[in-house]
Formats: C-alpha cells, sequence, structure tokens
C-alpha cells in the first residue's frame, strides 16, 4: 500500500510568493499542497484535512493598520490538539516579531522577506521528515448545512458512499455528509483500520467479527449488520484485513 501524502498549508495573500512558494515546493514528491489567502480559507484546510506543515505570512491583510492575522491563526492552530506541535514556518516583511513567534507560538523558523525560497525548501524538507505519534483517535470534521459536526473515528462503523453524499455508520447513529470518494475518505482517517470492501464501502476492521470470503461477505459485530465485499475487491481487502 502507497503511503499516505502529507499536507503543506501555505497562507499566504501576496499572489507572487505564493506563486514562488508553491511552484518550489510542487519539487516535492507525495505532497500536497493547500492554498489560503485568508484566515478564513486556512481554517477550512485545517480543519478538513491533516495538515503536516504550516507555511504562514503574518500580515495578510494590507488594507488593515498593524494588520497581523497570521499570528493570530496560528494561536489558534495551537489550541487545537493535533496541531500543538506541528511545524510552523513564519514568512513575513515585519522587522521583529521573531521573539513572540519563537517563545508562545513554537515556530520552528523565520524567514523575513525577501527571503531565499531555496533555503525555505531545505526548511520544509528537513520538517517533513519529522514523525509525530499517531493519535490512537481522530476526530473528522464536516459541513452540512452550514453547521459543522464532527466525529471520533472510532465510533465509524464502516462508511456507505451513496454518490450524492456519505454516510458514516456509527455507534449513535449514521451522520449524513457531503460526498467524497472512497480513496478521500481513507485518506482523511489515516489509518490502516479502515479498508475499502466494495465499490462504495470503508469498513473499520475493528467491527468485524468474521469474513465469509467465499460468499463475500462480512458479518460486523454487536449485530451491526453485514457488508458485501465487491468482486474486485476481495483480494486487495482480504491481503489487507491479514497484512495491515
Amino acid at each position: 500500500m502507497k503511503g499516505i501524502k502529507k499536507n503543506i498549508l501555505v497562507v499566504e495573500d501576496s499572489e507572487y510568493y505564493m506563486d514562488l512558494i508553491c511552484n518550489t515546493l510542487s519539487r516535492i514528491p507525495d505532497i500536497n499542497v493547500y492554498k489560503a489567502t485568508c484566515t478564513a480559507e486556512a481554517y477550512k484546510y485545517a480543519m478538513e484535512n491533516s495538515i503536516s506543515v504550516f507555511i504562514v505570512d503574518i500580515i495578510l491583510n494590507t488594507d488593515v493598520l498593524g494588520d497581523v492575522s497570521g499570528i493570530k491563526f496560528i494561536e489558534r492552530i495551537r489550541t487545537i490538539e493535533k496541531y500543538k506541535f506541528v511545524p510552523v514556518i513564519i514568512t513575513t516583511s515585519l522587522e521583529d516579531p521573531k521573539l513572540h513567534s519563537y517563545s508562545y507560538l513554537h515556530c520552528y523558523r523565520y524567514f523575513e522577506k525577501i527571503y531565499d525560497i531555496n533555503e525555505l525548501l531545505k526548511i520544509v524538507l528537513e520538517v517533513l521528515k519529522f514523525e509525530f505519534p499517531k493519535e490512537k483517535t481522530k476526530i473528522i470534521y464536516y459541513k452540512r448545512e452550514g453547521l459543522l459536526f464532527s466525529i471520533n473515528t472510532n465510533d465509524i462503523i464502516f462508511v456507505e458512499n451513496c454518490n450524492r453524499f456519505i454516510k458514516y455508520h456509527c455507534i449513535d447513529g449514521v451522520h449524513k455528509a457531503p460526498y467524497q470518494p472512497c480513496k478521500k475518505i481513507i485518506e482523511e482517517m489515516e489509518s490502516t483500520d479502515f479498508i475499502q470492501c466494495s465499490k462504495n464501502t470503508v469498513v473499520n476492521r475493528n467491527y468485524v467479527l468474521c469474513v465469509d470470503s467465499i460468499n463475500r461477505y462480512i458479518t460486523l459485530v454487536d449485530n451491526y449488520g453485514t457488508l458485501e465485499i465487491g468482486p474486485r475487491m476481495k483480494k486487495e481487502f482480504m491481503n489487507r484485513l491479514k497484512n495491515d
């Protein structure tokens, strides 16, 4: 199984610097780069994905005198459990926010504009090698009708893709969320516990009681029912179930 790609979030209002950074990061294999020009976009990407590195400009609104919205974004990110120690690289044209950035926000590196883009690339490659302990559980977020909902991945029994939306079948009931392909669902879980068993279904191995490989169905624990194993998925599913 291929490794899960790492995600980098670039928060930058300058089109020039955004293009410069993203074009440089494109040299790195096996990453996804998310681009945000304001804190609202940045929060959305941070909550919907698991970010491995943040590259944040301090000044995101040049129309506001004394703007430091990038700092406020980092402050808020640091209050989220999974982002307490994730590397943050600051870029800015301010003369000296370094003391606050390093001591309070625990930022990994500070780059003052105009900076050496190759040096920035070197630092990103350096921090991408960091390995953080995997959470035993993860909280995933989704929006429905303008409201933000959360689900603990430990509570998910299986996920059903219904083309226009998906259903998280959990121990407390069914949660309906916006459509995602099965591949994206698995990436979001960031756990080998979730395995695709048919074209439209992803199951949590922790809720599998037994598997009938001949008749191609899965019996779930605690009378949660059965799931079909797709004929094209059978071999890969059984391998994953045994080897991961």
